[in-house]
Order: structure tokens, then C-alpha cells, then sequence
């Protein structure tokens, strides 16, 4: 009797640590659930049809391009520069200090990022309007992105330097993440 309950005590245990350590895909931010969301399926946000939204084509959205977006250029909006952009100097941004940053916690709000096949790559916290923390799909902290201009976010690693990766508004739900190349990496964030 006493094995029994100890065991029923350990799967109800590993139940709730699986629950805690995702979040559940809600459909108004799910592409496979709403097409509308699906840069595949949604011409207007998919940046290969769409040239106003392609940094490629619209260079007043391209960081390599336009040197008040590039952070190697514009030290404002440089992490290494600008300590209160860098969660590592700014406890307030740090989900390690804020745990509602975080999307192990249950009470968390944020978005979704996608891989070019609709799949969850991984989550996006808002800490700031002006920045926003990565995490992969298995809810680990691996970078951030701060606002350069309206609508366009540059990506800098955990040491906070600039990956050359950006993240631009989609001109409907969400952002579309592109290379220093300005190529569309296929994953979008919603």
C-alpha cells in the first residue's frame, strides 16, 4: 500500500513538471490553426511575395543597410553600449530575476516563434517595448532583441553581441526574422 502510494505521488509529480515546462499554443497565435497566421498560406506576411515587408528589396528595413538600424553603427541601440537594452545589466529584463518573463511560469504572456513549416521553434517574452527575450522551444534563455526603429529588432546572442539576425513586422500579426543578408530565415513570430 505505502509503494503504491508513493508511485501514484511520482506520476502525479512528473505529470506537473511536464505541464509546467510548456505552454500551450493558444489558436489566435497558432499558424496551424489559423491560416491567416501562416506566412505559407498568407501572402501579405510572407516576405518572399511581399517585397514592402523584404529587407532585400525595402533597404529602410535592412540594419546592413541603413546605418541608424545597425547597432555596430548606432550605439544607442547597442546592448554593450546601452546597458539599460542588456538584460544581464538590467535585472528588471533578466528572466532569471523577473520569473514572469519567463515561459516556465505559468501565469507567462508572450508570443510564439515558428519554424518556415508552421512548427514551434521556440517563445518570445516582451520585458520592455523596446525589448524582447528569445528562448528556444525547450523553454532555455538563448538571446534578445532590441528595437532599433517602429516594427524592426535586432538580434544580439547571451553576451550581447549582434548576431547580424533581425526580426521585421509582417505588416499584419506578427514579425518575419531575416539574416545580415537580409534573407528570410522562414521563421516568423506570432
Amino acid at each position: 500500500m505505502k509503494c503504491e502510494f508513493y508511485l501514484s505521488l511520482f506520476i502525479s509529480g512528473l505529470l506537473t513538471a511536464s505541464v509546467c515546462n510548456s505552454q500551450e499554443l493558444l489558436p489566435n497565435h497558432n499558424p496551424k490553426m489559423d491560416v491567416n497566421l501562416s506566412p505559407l498560406i498568407n501572402a501579405v506576411i510572407n516576405p518572399i511575395k511581399n517585397s514592402r515587408i523584404n529587407p532585400k528589396f525595402n533597404w529602410n528595413i535592412n540594419p546592413s543597410k541603413t546605418s541608424n538600424l545597425n547597432p555596430m553603427a548606432n550605439l544607442a541601440i547597442n546592448p554593450l553600449n546601452n546597458l539599460g537594452f542588456n538584460p544581464y545589466e538590467n535585472q528588471t529584463l533578466n528572466p532569471m530575476y523577473q520569473n514572469l518573463l519567463h515561459p516556465k511560469n505559468p501565469s507567462w504572456k508572450g508570443l510564439y516563434m515558428y519554424d518556415k513549416d508552421d512548427n514551434l521553434a521556440g517563445y518570445i517574452t516582451k520585458a520592455t517595448q523596446d525589448v524582447m527575450l528569445c528562448f528556444d522551444r525547450n523553454s532555455e534563455w538563448c538571446g534578445f532583441y532590441v528595437k532599433a526603429e517602429q516594427n524592426i529588432f535586432n538580434h544580439f546572442d547571451m553576451k550581447a553581441q549582434f548576431t547580424g539576425n533581425f526580426i521585421c513586422y509582417d505588416s499584419m500579426f506578427g514579425y518575419n526574422e531575416f539574416n545580415k543578408e537580409g534573407e528570410w530565415t522562414g521563421r516568423h513570430i506570432k
